[in-house]
């Protein structure tokens, strides 16, 4: 969907007159490049940048000198989002006249906006040598730092510019952000102060400000930065909704939803408001947080904060049609992409995540390698980023880069923290054990189909098992069934990370597994208060999460990686498998059908029912091969996504330029209800490098063999896990042809397929990934083991 013209200026009457006048004389001399130049310059005035780039370009073209127009024709068409045409325009006439300062402030400019973040450097650097009492060059250059993710260029760049020009406020608001960005809060506060006096009435600087003090957990001086404001700007709403980011922040997010509600009641447009209100009504209300984002978005089309927050909102929707909603998300991340280029790098999660799940290859490249985007998204504390990245990875290099990524946030994180003081004798005597599982997936999810067995089978004479959930949405059967299980289950939704630490610490558990990493309304910041006298990381997030204070990481020797570099904690390594197939899971209600698929559909079917995010160019390139050496046959994508014309679409082209007709594809879009497709598969193709977990163990349950490629990462090994835990070793493939040729042998061999088919659940409770009652024992022995050492 194209976006939508903005609506130009109405000119004023004298501007109105000149242009009727001049237009009346390219009528009648239509070849006069000075009068084509007049008009663009007079429409550039009349802020109508789309015409005005045309008029300056006719009059280029019937032979007008381009040096004199090239800067305001640059601009013409950047106002227009022509940035690229812009950057034409400009770089030979700066090529010609390099000591310019001006031509090469501007051609910085325009290959920022383009998108083209590098190559600005060059340019700006040359403005500031040029102008060297010029501020501009080195703010437009601490523009470019920032958006690159080099924050201390930025911060150089942003500080020297402040020094050259210390009465202007937005240099210092600039300044402080990088600061703030780089872990020095102190200093990012004396520069945000130092703005605030220049400037008292700025909005933007009044919400980082905010922010700031709320991070420093300063409240009170929040609330009165808030009330100042108010004074300052009376009758501006932006003070209300800073104190409702306070009360949030202070556990009371139903004191602060009410007052942003009255807020937009007078301002329903106000995007600060209505994107607070979407935070807080998160996961557990996405209808409420679209309709919030949707009014913003209405109100500011071009927002480029706004878009992100409404493709990320969309793209994490279930409720009525989630395709619906994938859709209108792809929708406004082009939109985004196409109207902020030179914004692809900041906002790239939300880009990547549609991207990836509607299986558009091209612009999920065009948002930055993982190299740019790491150190971007660590340094803006959202580590739960790398979560969809793990698979992005080609060389040892790059898996050890993932993990101390993982190692640097999760250090800023704990230099924050101050853990909570705990009696810590050893273990003696015949006390029970209290061991604790903190979740927000302990309800209906996967997580519970493996972690399950331990709640309900533990040994009640030699341990006590407590539960710990910040679930958003509405309790369900899973949910309610546990709590009835278990010794204690604290559901505590929203509560603030400090509060659920020391609740966690009343209980006095001798270890806590954390089961969810950063995936979504987890609490992992929790494991830094060590709560707990043990911590160990288990099942929701496959690699060390971060935190040097989590002692431990759940392993089996097949998951474990062989180079010690590629894990952060130390192995809390089960003696066969990590993981086990509980009966929430994985259960007799879905039949498998009789005889295979092949023989109802006329040819072998490959196919996966994976996260598209774990799909890769050399993933694709393997699935492809597959297919070409199995002639006529399939594959089949059952996702919730493959529902999509989207997703079906582009995944049609990503076969057929590998040489695959299109018409060899399948489609189910269903979330949920996806075992019964099964019975349509022959044999599952693995992800990789990312490959399955859960999916592994589904495929399986319903008698399909997988093939997946083991890899040196704790992310690569799931199914290894997984396939030799169930007697299966031998599909696990250590290089790309032998992937192809165990697939295409498979495809072969149908006695085999044929048993798997009949045998292979009962097969799975004789081995250590089926056989829920020795998992159950085992784990408690090593928790044992760990407790008493």
């Amino acid at each position: 969907m194209p976006p939508p013209r903005t609506a130009p200026r109405a000119a004023p009457p004298d501007l109105a007159r000149m242009e009727e006048t001049l237009r009346a004389r390219l009528a009648a001399e239509p070849g006069h490049a000075g009068l084509w130049q007049q008009l663009a310059t007079l429409l550039a005035q009349a802020g109508r940048p789309a015409e005005a780039a045309e008029a300056f370009g006719k009059a280029a073209s019937l032979g007008a000198p381009v040096q004199p127009i090239a800067v305001p024709w640059a601009l013409a068409l950047s106002a227009a989002g022509r940035h690229a045409e812009a950057v034409e325009v400009l770089r030979p006439v700066q090529a010609g006249r390099p000591k310019d300062p001006v031509l090469a402030n501007v051609l910085g400019v325009m290959l920022k906006r383009a998108g083209t973040l590098d190559e600005a450097i060059a340019p700006l650097e040359l403005a500031r040598r040029l102008e060297p009492r010029n501020a501009a060059p080195l703010q437009n250059l601490g523009n470019v730092h920032e958006l690159r993710g080099d924050f201390a260029a930025a911060a150089e760049a942003f500080g020297a510019g402040a020094k050259l020009a210390p009465r202007n406020a937005e240099l210092w608001r600039l300044h402080g952000r990088m600061l703030r960005a780089l872990g020095d809060k102190a200093g990012a506060l004396r520069s945000f102060e130092t703005a605030q006096g220049l400037d008292p009435r700025n909005r933007d600087l009044a919400v980082l400000v905010n922010d700031l003090l709320l991070d420093r957990r300063d409240f009170d001086a929040a609330i009165a930065a808030a009330r100042r404001l108010r004074t300052a700007l009376p009758g501006d709403p932006l003070a209300e909704v800073m104190e409702a980011r306070t009360l949030l922040r202070c556990g009371e997010p139903e004191a602060a939803l009410a007052m942003l509600e009255a807020v937009v009641a007078r301002h329903p447009g106000d995007r600060n408001a209505n994107m607070l209100i979407a935070r807080i009504h998160g996961d557990g209300n996405r209808k409420g947080a679209n309709e919030a984002l949707e009014r913003a978005f209405a109100a500011e089309p071009d927002s480029a904060e706004v878009m992100d927050a409404l493709v990320e909102s969309l793209s994490r929707s279930r409720y009525d049609s989630e395709i619906a909603h994938l859709e209108r998300a792809y929708v406004v991340a082009r939109r985004l992409m196409e109207r902020h280029p030179d914004k692809v790098l900041r906002f790239a999660r939300s880009l990547r995540t549609v991207f990836q799940r509607v299986l558009d290859t091209d612009r999920l490249a065009a948002t930055g390698t993982l190299d740019q985007l790491g150190p971007l998204w660590i340094a803006d504390n959202r580590v739960s980023a790398l979560h969809y990245e793990l698979g992005q990875v080609e060389t040892l290099e790059d898996r050890i880069r993932i993990v101390e990524w993982h190692r640097e946030w999760g250090r800023r994180e704990e230099a924050a923290i101050t853990p909570l003081t705990l009696p810590a004798p050893a273990v003696q005597g015949p006390r029970k054990l209290r061991v604790g599982f903190m979740s927000s997936d302990l309800r209906n999810h996967p997580v519970s189909y493996f972690a399950l067995p331990l709640l309900e089978a533990y040994d009640r004479e030699r341990y006590e098992v407590f539960c710990y959930s910040f679930y958003e949405g509405a309790a369900d059967q899973v949910q309610t069934h546990i709590a009835a299980k278990v010794d204690a289950f604290r559901w505590w939704p929203r509560r603030p990370s400090a509060q659920v630490a020391e609740g966690i610490a009343a209980d006095g558990l001798d270890i806590l597994f954390e089961l969810g990493g950063s995936t979504a309304m987890n609490k992992l910041e929790v494991m830094a208060y060590r709560p707990a006298r043990i911590g160990v990381s288990w099942l929701g997030y496959p690699h060390s999460a971060g935190l040097e204070r989590i002692d431990y990481i759940l392993t089996d020797p097949f998951i474990r990686p062989e180079d010690p570099r590629l894990l952060i904690e130390k192995p809390f390594e089960m003696p066969e498998s990590w993981v086990v197939l509980g009966r929430l899971g994985f259960h007799e209600k879905v039949p498998i059908e009789d005889g295979l698929p092949e023989d109802r559909r006329g040819a072998v079917t490959f196919g996966t029912m994976n996260n598209p995010y774990k799909y890769t160019q050399k993933c694709l390139d393997a699935w492809a091969a597959v297919l070409r050496a199995v002639p006529r046959s399939r594959f089949l994508f059952v996702r919730p996504e493959a529902a999509g014309e989207s997703f079906r679409e582009n995944a049609k082209a990503i076969f057929a330029a590998r040489g695959v007709e299109p018409d060899r594809l399948d489609f189910v879009g269903v979330r949920g209800a996806h075992l019964q497709h099964y019975n349509s598969m022959d044999i599952a193709l693995d992800s990789f490098p990312h490959v399955g977990g859960t999916t592994t163990c589904e495929t399986l349950w319903m008698g399909v063999p997988t093939v997946t490629l083991v890899g040196p990462g704790f992310p690569e090994r799931l199914s290894y896990s997984n396939l030799n835990n169930a007697g299966l070793g031998d599909l696990c493939a250590r290089n790309v042809e032998e992937f192809v040729a165990i697939a295409a042998g498979l495809a072969e061999d149908r006695p085999r397929r044929r048993a798997l088919r009949m045998t292979l659940r009962q097969v799975l409770r004789e081995h250590p990934l089926g056989d829920a009652q020795r998992f159950v024992k085992a784990f408690y022995a090593r928790t044992a083991e760990a407790c008493r050492a």
